[in-house]
This record gives structure tokens, C-alpha cells and sequence, in this order.
């Protein structure tokens, strides 16, 4: 987990991690070697806070899963995916704008396992939804997690998340990272979520 006060540069990492940005200087690493992600397959993939606003609203829920490939997959593929986040195969032709919040978080989080990364970095991405769906939401992630043996990068500053997902939390400081393990430790001390 990354976390600090707004503004510290949470979002802006995550830009530059996945090539939106570039930076003034050093490199991104991953695996060993500099990472850039327009070299082929995005290895490392961003979950928006804002789940609408980073598809089409009048797209269909098909049309976005496969607007990430050149060519489409299947339904079946299509189907699978979904019911890995917890929908089912109806909401294919569905329009985006049709669903609710959490729906349509579920649907990105869909689109990026799709692409079979080995890092999903969630900006704030459960942070607009309410406590109960956060809750299930979080859920669903542990269970995609182990299923799928990847790795989260959650940008958050909300002690919730910290507690339930992650086992490492890293702070912005001064445009530094630095790791702070008493972070999750106060975290949980401070029993701000029930066992999921």
C-alpha cells in the first residue's frame, strides 16, 4: 500500500509506473529490468478511482472488455472473467451507465485480469464506494489475489484497506518511499474493520 495526505504524489507514481507519465529522471524498475510498459504487454496495470469516468458510458459491458484486445474474445472467455469478480454473463449487454458503482468497479477490475498482469495498482479505486460494498469489494480481492498469484499496489489513505489486504505500506515522503511497517501495525491496533 502507498498512502499520504492528497497531493503527495500517490496518483502521479502510479502514472509514471504504467507510462502514463514520464519522469524527469531515474528509471521504473520491474523484475530486474527497466520497465516500459509500450514495449509489448502491460505487465502492470491501473484500476482508476473513478470507474465511469475510465470507460465509454454508452458502451456495452462486452464492448468494454474488449476494447483492451485487437482481436475479441469469447463469450465463454467474457462470461468466465465476470464470474470471476462476481457477475454474471447477463450483464455482457449491459451499458456501463447502467450499472451501479460497484457493478462497474467489479467490470474494471475484469477488464485488467483480462490482460493477465502480474501488478493491478488501485488508485484510491474503492474509496467512492459506500461501506458495504467497500467491504465486498475487498473481499473479492483477497479471493482474486490468491486465485490469480498476483500483486496489488493499493494507493490509499484509508487505514481500512491497509488493514485488510495489504502487508506492506509504503509512505511519500519528500518524493521518497518509505516503507513504515507501524503504519499496519496501528492500523489494525486500531480495529477500524471486522474480519472479512
Amino acid at each position: 500500500m502507498v498512502t499520504r495526505r492528497s497531493g503527495s504524489g500517490k496518483s502521479s507514481l502510479a502514472r509514471l509506473i504504467i507510462g502514463l507519465d514520464s519522469p524527469t529522471c531515474g528509471s521504473i524498475y520491474f523484475q530486474g529490468k527497466i520497465y516500459t510498459p509500450k514495449d509489448g504487454k502491460a505487465q502492470i496495470i491501473l484500476v482508476f478511482q473513478d470507474a465511469l469516468s475510465s470507460v465509454n458510458p454508452y458502451f456495452s459491458i462486452e464492448e468494454i472488455l474488449n476494447e483492451a484486445f485487437y482481436g475479441k474474445k469469447t463469450t465463454f472467455e467474457l462470461c468466465q472473467i465476470l464470474e470471476a469478480v462476481g457477475l454474471d454473463g447477463t450483464y455482457l449487454k449491459y451499458k456501463a451507465r447502467q450499472l451501479s458503482g460497484g457493478q462497474l468497479q467489479r467490470v474494471c477490475i475484469a477488464r485488467a485480469l483480462l490482460l493477465k498482469p502480474k501488478i493491478i495498482i488501485f488508485d484510491e479505486s474503492l474509496s467512492g464506494l459506500d461501506p458495504v460494498t467497500q467491504i465486498k469489494m475487498l473481499r473479492l480481492l483477497q479471493k482474486i489475489k490468491r486465485r490469480y498469484e498476483l500483486s496489488f499496489i493499493m494507493i490509499s489513505h484509508d487505514p481500512k484497506i491497509c488493514q485488510a489486504i495489504c502487508n506492506r505500506v509504503f509512505l511519500i515522503k519528500n518524493g521518497y518511499l518509505v516503507e513504515d511497517n507501524e503504519f499496519l501495525k496501528r492500523a489494525c491496533s486500531t480495529n477500524c474493520l471486522t474480519n472479512l
